[in-house]
């Protein structure tokens, strides 16, 4: 294997990364800490789409300010129904 190689999946292990940490996060902000799980969606999205053509990264700013504006509307509601 060579240098470009060793890049090539480092870099795919980085995005996989922030995005799995980006989802996770958007989905904690509907229920603890809104506004700061759901910008921490929202910076993961973006910097696993930042040398990327990946579609992915942008759905998940989308759904990371989504999920954070339901989970400041509803945060008592969400709370009480646990």
């Amino acid at each position: 294997m060579n240098v470009q190689g060793i890049t090539s999946q480092n870099e795919s292990l980085k995005k996989g990364i922030l995005l799995i940490a980006g989802w996770v996060s958007a989905i904690l902000s509907l229920f603890i800490y809104p506004f700061a799980f759901g910008m921490l969606g929202v910076v993961s999205g973006i910097l696993a789409t930042k040398n990327n053509k990946s579609r992915i990264g942008v759905y998940l700013v989308a759904s990371s300010i989504l999920l954070m504006g339901i989970g400041l509307a509803f945060s008592t509601n969400i709370r009480g129904m646990f």
